[in-house]
């Protein structure tokens, strides 16, 4: 089938490494149709929250992970999830629920607060940071035992010097999940209560917040720290010693939870995150955040995708601009806007369509700049083609392949 479009029709889609950006121009009258559509994967049905459009992620499974661990990938960048398996079930996470701690205890305490610590620590099971009542320790101080340590003591410390009681501060925590668009009231502030539920999904949300406080990350990435007074504290998460990169995050345990790990690694100026759950044991946990890790880095690519629109018209141009967007995809998928096969000036979309293998993963806002002296009309045809570069005009259109029209 022919269209005849109205003016010349000419379509740019380049694609540098990293970079997709597509631009479409209208010169004299010639013929177009619209590509084939090559088959593609859905858009994304998980997402952690405020997460990046993306294709549907890779079962856990197809790397080997049981069904009875419940996992996510995610690129750090745009929350986007890569891999997901058994991702929106809740279960005890035991200590990484540390984290929502620490998140409410940096907005709430400011650097340098001294905490007095009182009898609330006396008795507490499971991991201590040692302290003992009467101690003043500083927020800073509390915040390494709760985090490199996972000390149940400074999370109770640190929960009654904000709120006057752990009850109180699980009110708080409850709050900064619900900031984060996560519905869910943790039972403590340590972890030990099995009601402290998260799914990894969750899980991946709060730890993209931790990652992005920084009094939290420069904590939960140092194998070590040399303390103002002298005290070498090491990290109890060994993830740290396992992979290239790694820049946290932390760690859990309970019998009921099984073995937990929020993980993330960062090459080259690309972070990701892999959490993990229900674990038989440390060395698994470890192992099975690693092989998403590494899955990320070697069998995904970044993205970047610019649409740009130009309409010609006799009384000038009209430009149409795409959000810039970041997708992570498999090498050599192609992504594209997916402007209209036939525009009009006045029919300008709000949104544009984003195509991975021709199959729309969600839609970027799109801004319009009228360059036109007077009013006039403009009509468009649609292609798309893959490869670094590719310019396709009214002449030698016919073609097989992804690149071609037909």
């Amino acid at each position: 089938m022919r269209l005849r479009l109205a003016p010349l029709l000419l379509v740019l889609l380049a694609v540098v490494p990293g970079v997709v950006r597509a631009d479409a121009g209208a010169p004299p009258d010639g013929p177009s149709t619209a590509p084939s559509t090559p088959p593609s994967t859905g858009p994304s049905t998980v997402a952690a929250a405020g997460a990046a459009p993306g294709p549907t992620p890779i079962p856990s499974r197809s790397l080997g992970i049981g069904s009875s661990v419940s996992a996510v990938l995610v690129e750090v960048a745009t929350g986007q999830v890569l891999v997901a398996g058994d991702h929106d079930t809740r279960r005890p996470i035991a200590s990484a629920i540390k984290l929502v701690t620490a998140l409410a205890v940096v907005e709430a305490l400011p650097p340098g607060t001294a905490v007095t610590i009182g009898d609330e620590v006396l008795g507490i099971e499971g991991s201590s940071y040692e302290l003992r009542p009467g101690q003043v320790r500083s927020v800073e101080d509390l915040l390494v035992g709760l985090l490199l340590r996972s000390g149940n003591d400074a999370a109770v410390a640190l929960a009654v010097a904000v709120d006057g009681s752990e009850a109180a501060f699980v009110d708080r925590m409850e709050r900064t999940l619900a900031e984060l668009g996560v519905a869910a009231r943790p039972g403590s502030a340590s972890g030990l209560d099995d009601a402290d539920a998260l799914s990894a999904q969750d899980l991946a949300t709060v730890s993209l917040a931790a990652l992005r406080e920084p009094r939290i990350r420069a904590l939960v990435g140092a194998p070590t720290l040399t303390l103002p007074d002298g005290r070498v504290v090491e990290n109890r998460n060994l993830f740290l010693l396992d992979v290239e990169g790694a820049t946290g995050l932390k760690t859990g345990f309970t019998s009921l939870a099984g073995f937990t790990l929020a993980a993330s690694a960062q090459r080259e100026g690309r972070e990701l995150l892999a959490v993990v759950l229900g674990a038989e044991d440390d060395q698994q946990r470890r192992a099975l955040a690693a092989r998403l890790i590494e899955h990320g880095f070697t069998s995904t690519v970044p993205q970047l995708v610019a649409p740009s629109l130009r309409l010609r018209t006799a009384a000038g141009d009209v430009l149409l601009d795409g959000s810039p967007q970041l997708v992570t995809v498999a090498p050599g998928t192609v992504v594209a806007a997916g402007w209209p096969v036939r525009l009009r000036v006045e029919d300008a979309p709000a949104t544009v369509d984003l195509l991975v293998d021709g199959r729309s993963i969600g839609a970027v806002a799109v801004a319009m700049r009228d360059e036109r002296t007077e009013g006039g009309d403009a009509t468009l045809g649609r292609a798309f083609a893959d490869g670094v570069y590719a310019a396709l005009r009214p002449v030698a259109l016919a073609g097989g392949g992804a690149g071609g029209l037909r």
